[in-house]
């Protein structure tokens, strides 16, 4: 029986437990928007822009483990794409693509010559997006576009997850194959375990290790292997350190969690790495937002082991590893707790990692705080962790009132915590929530600023069309805090694009939530916070807390870089975070 290729991709979709599907509908994909639309075992949510799509397609996979896809159409509807995918590429996030494309003879690659296109609405998008997908490919062939799709399948969620694209001709969408004559993909890699080699050696360095601890990223959480992460890290018995803004990779209520750590500290983590004289790097690159840009400098003392299935990352220049151990995370974890012993703590690095904790907290800046002023970051997060629920999901936005969460983290294992770590793009906020509340169907969070909630406001009305449980948080702060706290620190506070005195103003938040149905409250300083917060948890449906955040609210404790008078910047080691402490007081929390 001959069936239309178009039907075929979504089959297979559900097939492989892909039954979401996030789209712009356009005339370059004709054969699948309309394939899309009669599956009626694959979840289909419209969006107001592409861009919206692969972030949504994101926040999904992060919140879930698993794929969904995005169907766009040729040319812009495939540029306009291209962000989300990013954002999941530097993320390790599986998605797979589908873009439209003019039938095949029309394109500018069917002539072999350098034109700039050909076809109406035809772009190469393929060129473009291969040094950001782990596997994009146009599809020719009738016979090879299930192999090419399973094939993509597998690539996207095996060995180091990423995003994946097929771009697919419209003669190739609305071509009928007999069942039979398609080829399927086999594939035939082993998965890629710890051997017992290196459990033996990782055995006898966690033993003889006196101030061992675990450096934890956001790979655990965007592998779906946080369960299995806590399970170790609870049999091995050594403290924990999230590796930067990897804010749900452990919990507070655990008590050999310690927080977080890297550029934006905070100091209990960071004295306890920079002290430590044993790393197990889980589910991290040891990226420059985890080590700081003094590499040199970084765990001096340590010896270094990372898990990753990227043997890149062990080539890339700046970071030394003792050991490096190419493997699968969730099988490393699972033969992990079989072949690993719990650690004997020593009981006075337990005592130093509790007096730390003692001693310094994130909510540095809440001391003195005045009731009368507009709210402070810190209060706000300190006040929203007093009140949420154990369960919360939290999707956020890229702003400097976002950073604070990141250097706070989650109190329970109910918890979750989403943002573009890597990417960091502005407009990634609403996509990512109404991702996560079609994946989990229950209530979103979204925590943003003003600026980064401008630029896929048109999203709004997707969440209400879908009647999507996403209540949304926005910082008004007077435009860019990060660009104008830059602009201070170092041009002498000269703004440009910042804010409405140096050319950018923002609409009413009021009218925006009245325009699409969300309703709306106001903290207009600390002391209002309190009450709208109780507001924002129990109201039902979609709702929009506006809170006027202190103008030129700094992100502390944080690396402070100096600028050199050659112009280069200068950047001390972790356990040195602005603001600084006396000398005296930093050498007394260095391990003696």
């Amino acid at each position: 029986m001959k069936k239309r290729i178009a039907d075929l991709i979504f089959e297979t979709l559900v097939k492989y437990n892909i039954k979401t599907c996030f789209a712009v509908v356009g005339g370059g994909a004709m054969h699948l928007d309309n394939a899309l639309g009669l599956n009626k075992d694959i979840e289909k949510i419209f969006n107001h822009h592409e861009q919206a799509c692969t972030i949504a397609a994101e926040g999904y996979a992060k919140i879930t483990g698993q794929m969904a896809a995005a169907c766009v159409t040729s040319g812009p509807g495939a540029t306009n794409a291209i962000t989300g995918v990013m954002g999941a590429w530097v993320d390790s996030v599986p998605m797979i693509v589908l873009s439209g494309q003019v039938r095949y003879s029309l394109t500018v690659k069917a002539t072999g010559l350098p034109l700039r296109f050909r076809g109406v609405q035809e772009f190469d998008i393929i060129n473009s997006v291969k040094n950001m997908t782990k596997y994009a490919v146009m599809l020719k062939e009738a016979d090879k576009v299930i192999y090419e799709l399973e094939k993509a399948i597998y690539i996207a969620m095996n060995g180091r997850r990423g995003p994946v694209w097929l771009d697919i001709p419209l003669d190739i969408q609305g071509a009928e194959i007999e069942e039979a004559d398609l080829q399927h993909f086999i594939p035939n890699e082993p998965l890629i375990s710890c051997s017992e080699e290196n459990f033996v050696e990782l055995e006898k360095m966690i033993k003889k290790a006196e101030r061992p601890i675990i450096l934890a990223g956001n790979g655990i959480a965007n592998s779906g292997a946080l369960k299995k992460f806590h399970d170790f890290a609870k049999h091995l018995g050594i403290p924990v350190i999230a590796a930067t803004i990897a804010a749900d990779a452990m919990y507070h209520d655990y008590e050999l969690y310690y927080g977080l750590s890297g550029s934006i500290g905070p100091r209990v983590g960071n004295f306890i790495l920079q002290n430590s004289d044993f790393i197990l790097a889980l589910g991290t690159s040891l990226g420059f937002r985890t080590t700081g840009y003094s590499q040199d400098a970084f765990a001096p003392k340590a010896k270094i082991v990372m898990v990753d299935i990227d043997d890149y990352e062990k080539q890339k220049p700046g970071v030394r590893y003792n050991l490096f151990i190419k493997a699968d995370l969730h099988s490393f974890l699972i033969e992990g707790l079989k072949k690993l012993s719990k650690k004997n703590l020593d009981i006075s690095w337990k005592k130093y990692c509790d007096a730390l904790k003692s001693k310094f907290t994130p909510y540095e800046t809440v001391v003195g705080i005045k009731e009368d002023e507009r709210v402070g970051m810190y209060y706000f997060w300190k006040k929203f962790s007093e009140l949420e629920p154990e369960d919360t999901i939290i999707a956020l936005g890229n702003n400097t009132g976002i950073c604070s969460k990141l250097q706070i983290g989650v109190k329970t294992d109910k918890q979750r915590v989403l943002a573009n770590n890597n990417c960091g793009s502005m407009g990634y906020d609403i996509p990512c929530a109404l991702g996560a509340a079609v994946a989990t169907k229950k209530e979103v969070i979204l925590v943003t600023g003003d600026g980064s909630f401008m630029m896929n406001l048109q999203e709004l009305q997707t969440i209400a069309h879908n009647k999507l449980p996403v209540k949304i948080v926005v910082f008004e702060n007077n435009g860019y805090n990060a660009i104008r706290q830059t602009s201070k620190n170092f041009f002498n506070g000269f703004e440009v694009g910042c804010s409405k005195e140096s050319g950018i103003s923002f609409p009413s938040f009021k009218e925006i939530a009245k325009t699409f149905g969300f309703k709306y409250n106001v903290a207009n300083t600390n002391k209002d916070l309190e009450e709208t917060l109780k507001w924002l948890f129990n109201e039902k449906g979609n709702v929009l807390l506006e809170i006027k955040e202190k103008l030129d609210d700094p992100i502390t404790p944080r690396l402070m870089s100096r600028m050199g008078a050659d112009g280069k910047f200068l950047s001390p080691a972790l356990e040195d975070l602005y603001p600084f402490l006396d000398e005296e007081e930093l050498k007394k929390w260095m391990w003696k």
